[in-house]
């Protein structure tokens, strides 16, 4: 037998129970894990690389939001003083495209689940990004999982999730990976199973995601039959470092950079051409325009990709001036001086201004859920960013932290009730699985087809980056599903490998592009602006036509379905102005 053979046979196979299986260890993740064990069950928490590392929890900012003013910091986005009115902002900034139960949710769990953090060992869970170096989410994801061992679970590192397993009746029953530094096929058998895979920024070039964010939970809960929400949303980030020779994050999370200015290659400050400014005075981002930059960089990002767009750009981006911002100013949180210190690498920001570009930051859209993260599938829960519905168009700064603390819990209490009362049926799809698996991995796989895949992965980057990103118009957007469709062909009927490893990679691949196709067609879909989603060809937020969710899922052919559905706005009706600036047609 040769190695992948000997890794694809039933001798070899790899097979484990548990009562609930987690897969990912992002925030969502471990405090699913937590939860479900305060059950008494058994727990088992996997991820495709090392637990609690390499996920957006970890490299987030830290910034969590909630009604807790006085006790969380308000420095880098605003805190609300009630539930109800952290609802009606978040309505308002996710342009009403919410599923209006799941924010209201998050809105009114948020303080207790928060202040349940420091019961479960989390240090300055009120200031992170005031007191934990860069990555800030180090300091929740660490002692969560440290919580998790402690707990009695089971934690498995390098495991790629290749599809769930399910019963004749569509329950899900656990799921088949490989074990990649095991070099195995792995089977677990799970009466519950949930998701927390995190997004899909590694779809796109330019990014402040970790590379795992491939959207593997998009497309593993959409061959299973569930479906997703609004895919088309996807969240840039605006101060994304575009400067050659400096790592390729975010700039704008310490104090020194509130004071920084964004201009074009003509030195001049445009962000007052785009936002109304509160004052005539040099002042820090959220005194000069009224919000924090956490809380309106959608339009801060379109501003930006405007100005290059229109031939004022610089090599592509813009310029953050930072020359003017005065010493103490570096020395004001321990963010800023490690951005100085660190990230900037030496950049010398007293001489030069500094290339900023934006760079997608997460997924708006994904697995339909209601509060308790019950897909509709028998058996599959999912969590944090590979969920949609909770923030709509668009995603206030510390939403997506809240998010995952919340969400996380209620779907580990949901899937343990769900598991003690559940049995352990047969699946009817294990030898479908094995059957595909055996079918990428083969003799002919050799040298020359892990570069050929990662190539795969670039045009899939740099096809969503030039054609389906901040401003988007329907030529690009039907040039781009054309080509998606041709790459999955390509992939499915031409690529090979001979090593586990490699199948990673090529499983990898596989999910970037279905999750590219669910972007790309709703987008096209989507004949209007609307929060994060933007169309130069539609510079408008249409509410006769478009107040609907897009739906996704498989018909009985095994066809992707487009269903437009009107949003249920009967808890709090949407109101008929946009924050964005976009003219709303009635």
């Amino acid at each position: 037998m040769n190695t992948a053979e000997e890794s694809m046979s039933l001798r070899n196979l790899q097979r484990m129970k548990t009562d609930v299986l987690v897969v990912g260890s992002g925030g969502a993740g471990l405090m699913a894990a937590i939860e479900a064990r305060r059950c008494g069950l058994e727990v088992a928490v996997i991820d495709k690389v090392v637990l609690a590392t390499n996920n957006n929890t970890r490299y987030s900012g830290g910034g969590l939001k909630a009604a807790l003013p006085g006790i969380l910091s308000d420095a880098y986005t605003k805190i609300f003083d009630t539930p109800s009115e952290h609802v009606r902002e978040a309505l308002i900034h996710g342009e009403f495209m919410n599923d209006q139960d799941l924010i209201e949710t998050l809105c009114y769990d948020a303080p207790a689940r928060i202040l349940d953090l420091q019961e479960l060992g989390v240090p300055h869970f009120g200031e992170i990004y005031l007191k934990i170096p860069y990555p800030h989410g180090t300091a929740l994801v660490k002692p969560l999982l440290k919580r998790v061992k402690d707990a009695g679970c089971k934690t498995l590192a390098g495991i790629v999730c290749v599809d769930l397993l399910l019963t004749e009746d569509r329950n899900v029953v656990g799921m088949i990976g490989v074990n990649v530094y095991g070099n195995r096929i792995l089977r677990i058998n799970a009466k519950a199973t949930i998701l927390a895979t995190g997004g899909a920024g590694e779809l796109y070039k330019r990014n402040d995601t970790t590379a795992n964010t491939t959207g593997d939970g998009f497309a593993i809960a959409y061959r299973a039959g569930a479906a997703l929400r609004d895919m088309e949303f996807v969240q840039f980030e605006p101060y994304v470092q575009a400067e050659p020779g400096l790592p390729m994050m975010d700039r704008h999370e310490c104090e020194a950079e509130f004071y920084g200015v964004l201009k074009n290659r003509d030195d001049k400050d445009f962000l007052e051409q785009y936002i109304e400014s509160k004052t005539t005075t040099a002042a820090a981002f959220h005194e000069q325009y009224g919000y924090h930059l956490t809380d309106i960089r959608e339009l801060v990002a379109r501003a930006m990709a405007t100005e290059v767009y229109e031939g004022r750009g610089d090599q592509g981006a813009v310029l953050f001036d930072l020359r003017h911002v005065d010493e103490d100013k570096w020395q004001a949180d321990i963010a800023s001086e490690y951005t100085r210190q660190v990230l900037l690498r030496g950049f010398d920001v007293k001489r030069r201004m500094l290339h900023v570009f934006p760079g997608v930051i997460c997924n708006l859209g994904g697995i339909c859920i209601n509060v308790n993260g019950e897909t509709g599938v028998p058996g599959l829960y999912a969590a944090g960013e590979c969920t949609g519905g909770v923030h709509g168009a668009a995603r206030l700064g510390g939403d997506a932290l809240a998010e995952t603390v919340v969400y996380g819990a209620r779907v580990g209490r949901a899937a343990a009730q769900y598991a003690r009362r559940a049995k352990r049926p047969k699946s009817s799809n294990e030898s479908e699985i094995l059957g595909t698996l055996r079918n990428v991995l083969g003799a002919n796989g050799g040298q020359g087809q892990r570069e050929r895949i990662r190539k795969i992965k670039r045009q899939i980057q740099d096809l969503m980056w030039d054609r389906v990103s901040i401003l988007r118009n329907e030529k690009d957007l039907q040039s781009a599903s054309k080509r998606l469709s041709s790459i999955q062909d390509r992939l499915s009927n031409t690529v090979r490998v001979d090593t586990l490893r490699k199948l990673k990679e090529f499983l990898e691949a596989r999910n970037m592009v279905t999750a590219a196709s669910f972007i790309t067609n709703a987008a096209l879909r989507r004949k209007e602006s609307r929060g994060a989603h933007y169309r130069t060809d539609y510079p408008f937020r249409d509410d006769r036509r478009w107040f609907k969710n897009i739906c996704i899922q498989r018909d009985e052919k095994g066809n992707v379905r487009y269903s437009p559905r009107a949003v249920d706005d009967s808890k709090y009706p949407h109101l008929e102005f946009s924050k964005f600036g976009l003219e709303v047609r009635k």
